[in-house]
């Protein structure tokens, strides 16, 4: 039973190392992935936000081209 358990404690040993960087390495890609898809997600509220004032610049941009038509059609007014 001894053997079984020095056997164990020394297996532990020699590979306590990759174990460690194993863990360390999934932590890191963890992290990376959260960081990569916040990112991925502040570009896409910020490409939604970007159509919205493009769409709202063009709907100002209709009004004044819709004024300055009835401008010249009427320029009594």
């Amino acid at each position: 039973m001894e053997f079984l358990l020095a056997f164990v404690v020394t297996g532990l040993a020699a590979s306590g190392g990759w174990i460690a960087w194993y863990g360390v390495r999934g932590w890191s890609r963890y992290r990376d992935r959260r960081h990569e898809l916040a990112l991925t997600r502040a570009r896409s509220e910020a490409q939604v936000r970007q159509a919205e004032l493009a769409a709202h610049v063009r709907e100002l941009e209709l009004a004044n081209e819709t004024y300055e038509d009835f401008k010249r059609r009427h320029p009594e007014r």
